[in-house]
């Protein structure tokens, strides 16, 4: 390229001006050389010149497609300095390569050309991948200039660019249809919003739905995403809840509770910059979620030697037992129904421990001294209740060592507790002998909808008769516990 000129704005204005007027005026073989000679020089010093200082050094990396016409390349080389450079061109555009070189002053070091299907957009994702990915290891400070080339190739660069989240450049210019060339000084460096800002939207309403559908890691990804490319405080918001929600849905207590905090204060921070958001709306069902789990915090539900204390603190197993029934009613409604069985199964027994609790009774290691009726009298109660059941063998002694659901309940029916009163024994046996059966406990089936509605339909009559007993409004707070949905 020629030496750069050392005239000010309004000196090459000048001199612009008066060049175009003569060069519009000569016939087109002479045009071409006296363009190239006299104007185009000043053309890409006035275009370097347009280019902030923090624009310059932006960028060290750069993507162009080349096409029919070098200029726009010259242009944004120039302006934008790269360190690295990759040449997209076709078999027709690659005669054009040594012009820009020469423009440029590029050394063989800094630039890579590739070849493309000017027409295939999947060419150029490939090549890009190849040579972006693969060979550069995806460095920030790049941008791409999809100014060269067919209307296609330029779309095809777009799009493989925005998918690699890549800032997208063009040189944009007023057109003299005389001379067809650009009018010589019009020539700006454009910047493209990233799509996302527009199409974001697309992505959004995936998230939302995943997010509805109880697939918190995917929406989570998503809105991350969304997070990173697009200036909006609501996802940052669904992230953090999706995050909530995933932890909370594995009994993640502790770490929910951190993570609701964090989202409270994050959102408090909000209120003093934004006043509509969408978080905003769901702020008073989920600081109540919070408080219903709150007293888990710091509690470890792995330490065997802690359950007692699980079991007999009510502040303590209401939210526990609630947590896991819900997360059963989100199993079934995904079709995971040996999984909702399972925990349902955990549900009954919980009810169970808490129940004999009560009168001091510790099912991980039996003493039947604490109970009014004599330990012969309750195994003869025992039996008597289990009689009906012809594959279930007499008990020849109280159970000694850790206690078995179905025996727990068979025990709660013989010391005649009221939540019993009125159920029938064999319902909790014909449901403990169908999660036997599923390939998650002792069998190797596949559990049905029709199997986990006869299971939850014998744990919710169990479960509401409990909360009565506590004086739980079991609808109510049943509500309380659902993971809200978000609105698209």
């Amino acid at each position: 390229m020629k030496e750069e000129l050392k005239l000010t704005e309004e000196e090459i204005e000048r001199l612009l001006k008066e060049k175009t007027e003569i060069w519009e005026t000569m016939q087109a073989k002479n045009a071409e050389e006296y363009y190239y000679n006299e104007i185009f020089p000043l053309v890409v010093d006035k275009f370097r010149l347009s280019i902030s200082d923090e624009i310059q050094g932006k960028y060290e990396n750069l993507i162009l497609s080349l096409g029919m016409s070098f200029e726009p390349l010259v242009l944004t080389i120039t302006a934008l300095k790269p360190k690295r450079v990759l040449f997209l061109y076709t078999e027709d555009s690659l005669k054009n390569l040594d012009e820009v070189i020469k423009w440029t002053n590029l050394l063989p070091s800094q630039y890579t050309a590739e070849e493309i299907v000017k027409d295939d957009p999947v060419d150029i994702y490939r090549v890009l991948k190849k040579v972006y990915v693969d060979r550069w290891g995806c460095p920030d400070k790049t941008a791409i200039d999809f100014t060269g080339g067919t209307k296609s190739m330029s779309a095809g660069i777009a799009m493989a660019g925005a998918y690699f989240k890549i800032d997208l450049v063009y040189v944009a210019s007023d057109y003299n249809n005389k001379m067809r060339k650009p009018k010589p000084g019009t020539e700006k460096l454009k910047f493209v919003e990233d799509p996302y800002h527009v199409f974001g939207d697309l992505e959004k309403d995936k998230a939302i739905a995943l997010f509805n559908k109880n697939e918190f890691v995917s929406a989570y990804n998503i809105f991350s995403d969304l997070e990173d490319r697009v200036a909006d405080r609501d996802y940052t918001f669904y992230k953090l809840l999706s995050n909530i929600y995933r932890l909370w849905d594995c009994l993640f207590f502790d770490e929910c509770i951190r993570e609701f905090e964090k989202l409270f204060n994050t959102m408090k921070a909000w209120k003093y910059v934004e006043k509509d958001l969408a978080a905003y709306k769901y702020y008073d069902t989920l600081f109540n979620q919070y408080k219903l789990i709150k007293p888990l915090e710091s509690v470890n539900l792995n330490d065997k030697n802690e359950e007692w204390k699980y079991i007999t603190n009510k502040d303590l197993y209401t939210p526990i037992i609630f947590s896991i029934y819900t997360n059963a009613l989100r199993r079934s409604d995904e079709g995971k129904y040996d999984v909702a069985i399972l925990l349902l199964y955990r549900i009954l027994e919980l009810m169970a421990q808490v129940r004999l609790a009560k009168y001091g009774f510790n099912v991980s290691s039996p003493d039947y001294s604490f109970f009014s009726v004599g330990e012969q009298e309750l195994l003869s109660r025992m039996n008597e209740n289990i009689k009906s059941f012809k594959n279930f063998k007499t008990y020849t002694e109280l159970p000694q060592n850790s206690m078995a659901l179905f025996d727990a309940y068979v025990l709660i029916k013989a010391i005649e507790d009221e939540l019993m009163e009125g159920i029938n024994i064999g319902l909790i046996y014909s449901n403990v002998q169908l999660r036997n059966k599923s390939i998650f406990a002792h069998g190797f089936g596949m559990l049905s909808n029709k199997d986990f509605d006869k299971f939850h339909e014998t744990v919710k009559r169990i479960f509401t008769r409990f909360c009565g007993i506590e004086g739980i409004d079991f609808e109510s707070v049943c509500n309380d516990y659902k993971f809200i949905k978000l609105k698209e």
